[in-house]
């Protein structure tokens, strides 16, 4: 990756170092010459969001790392903390700024799995089906160690933990999206249980009242039927289907939006945003990550381009704010004329 990043170099991408974090904006020029502007933030999750401003975001979409999930070997990593009760508080913590961020009348999407509690020991031996958790026999997660005060082979509920949290804090809770993940892998170590299929999608607003398209949604409600990507942009084994990243643009943001992920990852919601004409900004802590994420972007026909000018766009009206038919001052009742302009 050393190689690619002299090439970034190159091309002269805009670099922005505050303290301990690294901001990449580039550009890409649709049709009618409508240039939609992504920026990349590699930092810690909460030094990212301080630095963008207050009201702004009309949805913002992610996936936070699920507890003791996976491995990310990044320090200062979320998802391997010693209770869930302080997991749930660190996430709880992001979403304060997240709450900031977002426009009074946005939404937020939060996808978010489960874990069980095993209380069973560290692990052995290897697991060929899925590498990506063998990091489990390296490192003693806290669901594997004994002393819970709830049984062992118990799902934990980490969604609704977190959900509950958010909304002791002020969120809106509108809706739990049930994600059917309908190519999800077989368990076939679970013999005595339904294999999990589907993952929990929140719908999150900011105020009681807000901005939402519900055509984006399709002909699915609040089960939506959408396959896992099987090949990702970057060497990342959680990522984002395009198709939910979709229907949460869609019903949160007018054309010339703008998105954030605080989580960004693989950067699906980056490319995602882009196609359908709206800005969008991502962090994550994984230098990794944020290096194949420019890398894929540069070989996807983007330019390098101005922070500052990213920036001072986001203190604007999104171009397509007034007319959009999501924006809740175009709202009629049943039965009630159109609104007149």
């Amino acid at each position: 990756m050393g190689e690619n990043i002299q090439e970034l170099d190159e091309q002269k991408i805009e670099e922005l170092q505050v303290e301990n974090m690294q901001i990449n904006t580039l550009s890409k020029s649709l049709k009618k010459k409508v240039k939609v502007f992504t920026s990349l933030i590699q930092s810690d999750v909460l030094d990212g969001l301080k630095a963008l401003p207050d009201d702004t975001f009309n949805v913002v979409i992610t996936s936070p790392p699920y507890y003791w999930a996976r491995d990310y070997e990044v320090d200062g990593q979320i998802g391997h903390e010693d209770s869930v009760d302080e997991f749930v508080n660190i996430l709880a913590d992001v979403f304060d700024e997240v709450q900031r961020v977002l426009h009074p009348e946005g939404v937020f999407y939060l996808n978010i799995g489960d874990t069980y509690y095993s209380g069973n020991g560290q692990p052995k031996g290897k697991d060929p089906r899925s590498p990506s958790r063998n990091f489990m026999r390296k490192k003693f997660r806290a669901v594997d160690q004994s002393g819970w005060d709830i049984p062992k082979k118990t799902l934990i509920g980490v969604p609704w933990r977190v959900a509950l949290e958010l909304q002791q804090r002020g969120w809106t809770l509108r809706s739990d999206i049930v994600w059917n993940r309908v190519n999800a892998f077989s368990e076939p170590s679970a013999r005595d249980r339904p294999h999990r299929q589907h993952e929990h999608l929140f719908l999150f607003s900011k105020n009681r009242f807000y901005s939402y398209d519900r055509s984006g949604l399709g002909d699915e409600e609040d089960v939506w039927n959408i396959p896992i990507e099987r090949s990702t942009r970057i060497d990342h084994n959680a990522a984002f289907p395009s198709e939910l990243v979709r229907r949460c643009i869609l019903t949160g943001s007018p054309d010339g939006g703008y998105v954030l992920d605080p989580f960004v990852g693989s950067g699906t919601t980056l490319d995602v945003a882009t196609e359908l004409g709206r800005h969008s900004i991502g962090i994550d802590l994984n230098s990794q990550y944020v290096e194949e994420v420019i890398q894929h972007l540069l070989e996807s026909e983007y330019k390098s381009d101005s922070w500052s000018d990213h920036r001072a766009l986001l203190d604007k009206e999104p171009s397509g704010w007034e007319d959009w038919s999501g924006n809740r001052a175009n709202f009629r009742k049943p039965g009630s004329n159109k609104k007149k302009k």
